[in-house]
């Protein structure tokens, strides 16, 4: 087998390995907010209440409404300290 392609593979492995091991140590588990009773909010409230609450940089944010929840957002950030949360947002919880 070509050299090249061998060390292509293995350096695709261990970061794949690497990125297991920072991605399931680093896990803060997921948290529920409650979010105000008003009909609409926009993603940009949300993240600025999440960020207000929790401190660290918000990676995604998505609207996942209802009829029951219509402010429910989910909002994945990176904690100061390196570590993943998953917040709910206003989704009953």
């Amino acid at each position: 087998m070509n050299k090249k392609i061998v060390s292509v593979k293995q350096t695709v492995q261990s970061l794949i390995a690497v990125s297991f091991l920072i991605a399931g140590s680093a896990y803060a588990g997921d948290v529920h907010m409650d979010g105000p009773d008003k009909p609409h909010m926009s993603t940009t409230q949300v993240k600025s209440e999440v960020k207000d609450k929790n401190k660290g940089k918000v990676i995604y944010i998505e609207r996942k409404a209802t009829s029951e929840h219509p402010n429910c957002h989910t909002v994945k950030m990176v904690t100061t300290t390196g570590e993943f949360r998953y917040i709910r947002y206003a989704c009953g919880g």
